[in-house]
């Protein structure tokens, strides 16, 4: 018992001790500090106060350090004149380098930060939206540039239009309406021809000159099948395709993305402006699909992804929309084929623009299109098929293969390796989606419960965590 009160006091009165001897040295280091300051000072034959003193009115005396006085020394007594003019027996001691002493007109130190003190996070603003990169991008091209043409482009379209409107109800035309159209198309062609010689020269201006040339042959187009009767639906479309067609290939040998998307969006507004109210769906997938093509063959030469998003945008939605408003069963064999005609289209877009817009890092992958066309075109497919379920499960079951196959052949490419293993997401998500449908309940638990086993052994053998959860 004695024995174990000794270990337990032994044990309490280690820290304590070794608490005592660490501040008995600091105490003595302070104390010869300040004797080899003092020496030092009486050997220049200075007698001025330790600095400590001088400053104590400026600022709070900071820590002592090595070489500065502590509060709690004793400050040393003078010595007699005969001590200091004898130094010799302390000269066999030599005192260590001195650190420089602050000077006294010197600004007080600064507060140093710890180094310890967490640094507050750089505010970073948050990323823009959709629409404020919209906005952003509108505002950017109406400062950029050649500014003044560009707005002058504008509103000269609007100026027509205001004329031709503002000339018919005022009756200053005064010659038949088939010539006052004639010298407006006339007068745009000229504005063409000489903005396509200057394409070099005066970029700009050519470009702008350009699109507002086409569009005011458009809207003649307009005006001569809608206001007045001059012409017919198939002429006017035809005549439409036609300048949207060369407004496309003059952006293309000029590299303007600018032009291009003009022309994209005269296309596909082209019908809506020229219907004739017969709802012939076929005519409309028809020049759909022409217009589909014509993207599909500027992807080929150049990467611009806005034009495909905007075919994307525009087939599906139209379409989309024509099929709630319009689409009855009768109808199924003259539209599936457009069906399938715009997959394919979209299913090779996210192929050629990765092949184009490859990166030294790689391809670039157009997820919009990789994963939104599967799934906008299988949502149309089940409308079409009115929810059956059997012709749904074969279609879903194809669309797997096809998309197993894409991705067998592209795994063998290492620039494209992402897209194949997108396109092999693909292919495992459609065969899944193609159990429900054709099998039964219970069939359709033993396929999934073999389909987790075979994910969680690939997850393990390829060290992937998506494929085990």
């Amino acid at each position: 018992m004695f024995f174990g009160m000794l270990v337990v006091v032994v044990v309490l009165a280690v820290p304590v001790l070794l608490v005592m001897a660490l501040v008995s040295v600091s105490s003595l280091k302070r104390r010869v500090a300040a004797l080899e300051a003092s020496l030092a000072s009486a050997q220049a034959g200075e007698a001025a106060p330790p600095p400590a003193a001088e400053w104590g009115n400026t600022w709070q005396e900071p820590t002592p350090q090595a070489g500065a006085f502590a509060p709690s020394a004793p400050e040393p007594e003078p010595e007699p004149e005969p001590a200091m003019e004898a130094p010799a027996p302390l000269q066999p001691v030599e005192a260590p380098p001195l650190p420089p002493l602050p000077d006294p007109l010197a600004p007080p130190p600064a507060h140093a930060i710890p180094a310890s003190a967490p640094r507050p996070e750089a505010w970073a603003p948050a990323e823009p939206g959709f629409v404020e990169r919209g906005i952003a991008r509108v505002k950017q091209w109406f400062t950029t540039g050649n500014v003044p043409v560009k707005v002058g482009m504008l509103v000269l379209l609007a100026g027509v239009a205001a004329l031709l409107k503002y000339g018919s109800d005022a009756g200053w035309f005064s010659f038949p309406p088939a010539f006052r159209l004639a010298g407006i198309s006339l007068a745009a062609l000229a504005g063409l021809v000489f903005a396509w010689r200057k394409r070099e020269s005066h970029r700009a201006f050519a470009l702008a000159l350009q699109g507002g040339a086409i569009g005011v042959l458009l809207l003649v187009v307009f005006a001569a099948f809608k206001n007045h009767g001059l012409i017919d639906a198939l002429p006017a479309f035809a005549i439409s395709v036609v300048l949207i067609g060369g407004l496309c290939v003059m952006a293309v040998l000029q590299e303007s993305r600018t032009l291009a998307i003009l022309g994209v969006l005269a296309g596909f507004m082209a019908p809506v402006w020229l219907s004739d109210g017969s709802g012939n769906h076929v005519g409309l997938f028809s020049y759909y699909a022409l217009l589909n093509a014509g993207i599909f063959a500027i992807a080929w030469v150049r990467p611009w992804r806005i034009l495909n998003l905007l075919g994307f945008a525009f087939t599906w939605g139209i379409g989309t929309i024509w099929g709630v408003l319009d689409y009855a069963p009768a109808k199924f064999a003259s539209t599936e084929p457009f069906l399938v005609l715009f997959f394919v289209f979209y299913l090779l877009l996210p192929l050629l623009y990765a092949r184009k817009a490859a990166t030294p890092g790689g391809a670039r992958i157009d997820g919009c299109l990789l994963f939104g066309t599967p799934l906008v075109a299988f949502s149309l497919q089940a409308g079409l098929l009115q929810g059956e379920r059997m012709p749904l499960a074969l279609c879903a079951l194809g669309v797997a293969v096809l998309y197993a196959v894409l991705a067998r052949a592209l795994l063998g490419r290492e620039r494209l390796r992402l897209l194949a293993q997108g396109y092999a997401i693909l292919a495992v998500g459609f065969a899944t989606l193609a159990v429900p449908l054709a099998l039964s309940a219970k069939a359709t638990a033993s396929v999934f419960a073999l389909e987790g086993a075979g994910l969680v052994w690939l997850g393990l053998v390829q060290q992937r965590r998506l494929a085990r959860w």
